[in-house]
């Protein structure tokens, strides 16, 4: 009587997994992350903050036409497409759903070297590695010691940057550190606040560029 049954039963659980599955692909769940990228003040001048047109990127009687090279080293816990919270300071929360879209690495030495040529007026910013016949009449390190969010929504950067010469000699060397403000609702609100910090340490650069070349 029992191996009578089997079969059936056993159809009847196919035809079950079969119909629940079908079902979850017809209404399929929408992936709930979220990807931001870093914006430079070519795409967006209003990140130098100001008004009436101050701090805006050098008209052509201002550029100097030098050629920069820029090399950065950043923090290993950023080295990750998952966002972070710096909850305390010895606590960091790393987003489930939010993400960089690109090694934030990259983001970071990119945005620089972007608003770097606007500022100084320059097409000449040449990221790391670079050949050694380029050349360049400055470079930039810096060294990148904090780069995220608070539970308020702020941006936090902390860095360490050195100016040197075309002989290597050092030129200029600062420690920087600013706080954007954002919206502790939005991770939208606290990128852009994230790039007026990258924006702010390229004005803070740049103006060391342009008193040593003066």
């Amino acid at each position: 009587m029992r191996n009578r049954n089997r079969a059936p039963l056993a159809l009847f659980a196919i035809f079950a997994v079969t119909a629940v599955a079908g079902s979850c692909s017809l209404n399929p769940r929408e992936d709930p992350t979220r990807y931001y990228v870093l914006t430079n003040i070519a795409e967006d001048p209003g990140l130098l903050g100001g008004q009436d047109g101050d701090n805006l990127p050098p008209g052509q009687s201002d550029a100097l036409g030098v050629r920069v090279a820029l090399r950065l080293t950043f923090p290993s816990y950023l080295d990750r497409t998952r966002m972070v919270t710096r909850l305390a300071s010895n606590e960091l929360q790393f987003m489930e759903t939010d993400r960089w879209g690109e090694p934030l690495e990259e983001a970071f030495q990119y945005a620089l070297g972007v608003n770097l040529g606007a500022l100084l007026g320059t097409e000449k910013v040449i990221l790391h590695p670079w050949y050694s016949t380029e050349e360049p009449d400055y470079v930039v390190m810096v060294d990148v010691i904090r780069f995220e969010r608070d539970p308020q929504g702020a941006a936090h950067l902390v860095a360490q940057w050195e100016l040197r010469g075309p002989e290597g000699g050092v030129l200029s060397s600062r420690g920087f550190e600013v706080t954007e403000p954002g919206d502790p609702a939005s991770i939208a609100s606290s990128v852009e606040a994230q790039s007026r910090a990258v924006a702010a340490l390229s004005r803070h650069i740049s103006d060391a560029i342009r008193r040593a070349a003066s």
